[in-house]
């Protein structure tokens, strides 16, 4: 005995079958986009081979920095090197003695070393010697004296500082030049001296302005 299916149920099974050839459909459809899109991979992290740190703390990394140790706070280039300026320091000897004596005092040899440092440094550098007497006694005894005191200290850098004799000379003024005219112990005691000028170049950093730099006055 055959049992018909009736209409309500002929219609329900056509109904499932067409959900489910859609829901066949949609998934075909869902996959074949998702195959279509790119899918990113990503990369290993890359390997720094050059020295990004700033050891001197200039703006400067160490892979491009030239300049070593730069002064903090120095102009510099793209490098990491300072530019300087020079100008002139003057040094002036003044050498004091006792009455009627060319005997160099203690005092005496940190300024004499100070010359033989210059002289060192600057080879095309000459220093002249300049002695000076008080206004006491005659002018010959006086003009040997001054003499004497001018080659106790050109004596000094040729022999202990190995300073070259003909970048060294010595000449006596008796006392022809006086630094102070009066007739006084305090006059006389400045007048017993050496004299001599060098100017030393010395290079320094060129710094950058800050809100604290002070402006020169000119």
């Amino acid at each position: 005995m055959s049992i018909k299916p009736t209409m309500n149920q002929t219609q329900v099974f056509e109904v499932s079958a067409v959900t489910k050839l859609s829901l066949v459909l949609c998934g075909a459809l869902l996959f074949a986009g998702c195959a279509n899109n790119n899918i990113v991979k990503l990369e290993p992290s890359v390997k720094q081979l050059q020295d990004l740190n700033d050891y001197d703390r200039d703006g400067v990394i160490e892979a491009r920095d030239k300049c070593d140790n730069t002064v903090l706070g120095a102009i510099i280039d793209n490098y990491g090197c300072g530019a300087q300026s020079t100008h002139i320091v003057p040094l002036k000897v003044d050498i004091k003695f006792a009455h009627d004596s060319y005997i160099l005092p203690n005092s005496a040899f940190p300024k004499i070393q100070q010359v033989a440092e210059i002289l060192s440094q600057e080879q095309d550098l000459k220093v002249l010697i300049e002695g000076h007497t008080s206004k006491i006694g005659s002018a010959e005894h006086n003009q040997i004296l001054s003499e004497n005191r001018a080659k106790a200290v050109e004596s000094v850098l040729v022999k202990d500082y190995k300073i070259s004799p003909e970048r060294v000379s010595s000449i006596g003024y008796s006392y022809e030049r006086l630094a102070d005219t009066r007739d006084t112990e305090k006059a006389h005691e400045t007048n017993r001296r050496i004299v001599a000028e060098l100017s030393k170049t010395v290079s320094e950093d060129e710094m950058r302005w800050t809100i604290y730099t002070v402006d020169q006055v000119q």
